[in-house]
Formats: C-alpha cells, structure tokens, sequence
C-alpha cells in the first residue's frame, strides 16, 4: 500500500482494511511515497494507493473493492 506520513486518508484506508476479516493474516506492506521523487509524481495526488499483484486500487475505495482486489487471480 502506497501512503505518506500526516496522511488521514491514509490512516482511514489503512483502519478499514484491518478491521475487514478478510485482510486478517495479510502482510500489508506500506511505502511512503515522499521517500521516492518517481512514486511521488505518479502517485502522490492518489494515496493511498492498495496494489496486489499488479492491479492497483486508488482510493477512494471501499472494504469490499479492496476485498476483490485480494481475490483478483
């Protein structure tokens, strides 16, 4: 998951998926986006940002869209 420091968004994102059963037993790996010039300018007006096997989810999204992502093939 793409996030940055101070981020609310980011911080509800990241609540929402650890309340979801279905992310139990996930490791959730988070990359601050500010500590990469590149990741910043493609994906900082976009944070948070879920990817799961090459498939991303720009937020806003909801439990169920992140759910989904988690059962893409």
């Amino acid at each position: 998951m793409y996030i940055t420091d101070d981020c609310t968004l980011c911080d509800e994102a990241l609540q929402m998926l650890l309340e979801s059963s279905t992310f139990r037993g996930v490791v959730l790996t988070t990359i601050d986006v500010a500590s990469d010039d590149e990741l910043f300018e493609s994906l900082g007006e976009h944070i948070p940002v879920l990817e799961c096997l090459g498939y991303t989810l720009a937020w806003p999204f909801s439990v169920e869209e992140a759910e989904q992502l988690l059962s893409k093939p």
